[in-house]
């Protein structure tokens, strides 16, 4: 009788283990590298002629780009991205809104917070300095103050939403 008493006080803890490891785990052995970015939806207005645009971007500036010069090291060092990436198609033109995610997936974006992000057009043939802010994610409509997004870890943040008037740019932030 002892020995049967020991066996069932050994089996309900472990049991009761199981039972606990099983209903606590969620996502099982599911990735751990769930993508972290932002989302939302670029709305334009007044488009200039097609002759005028040669790229539009969605860029992303760990702090706000004070110095033209300063934008490739700043892309070069992880401290501003492009959406999409150099090489894929541009955002698409001429469009009333377009949707977006920006994702660590395929992209440059960390987890951390970007203090400018802007929707950019190249307007000559200069890649590296013929390039125009014509929207800011702002959290004050009206304004051209840019707001601050914060990248976190497995959460797509949504509602990162810009608006571009080709008739009222918001100011380059560099010289």
């Amino acid at each position: 009788m002892a020995v049967a008493r020991k066996g069932r006080t050994t089996l309900y803890p472990l049991l009761g283990l199981a039972i606990l490891i099983c209903c606590s785990c969620d996502t099982g052995l599911g990735p751990v590298n769930e993508p972290a970015g932002f989302s939302g939806t670029i709305r334009y207005i007044n488009w200039p002629t097609a002759d005028s645009l040669r790229s539009i971007r969605l860029v992303a500036f760990e702090s706000y780009p004070s110095d033209s010069a300063g934008i490739l090291t700043a892309l070069l060092t992880g401290k501003a991205t492009v959406y999409p990436t150099v090489g894929q198609p541009n955002l698409p033109s001429f469009v009333a809104e377009t949707p977006y995610e920006f994702t660590t997936q395929g992209t440059t974006l960390q987890v951390k917070e970007y203090r400018y992000i802007a929707v950019a057009v190249q307007y000559g043939p200069n890649i590296l300095t013929d390039w125009w802010p014509v929207g800011v994610f702002t959290k004050e409509p009206g304004t051209f103050n840019p707001g601050a997004v914060r990248v976190l870890l497995h959460k797509i943040t949504p509602g990162i939403d810009i608006n571009v008037d080709f008739h009222n740019r918001p100011p380059k932030p560099w010289r």
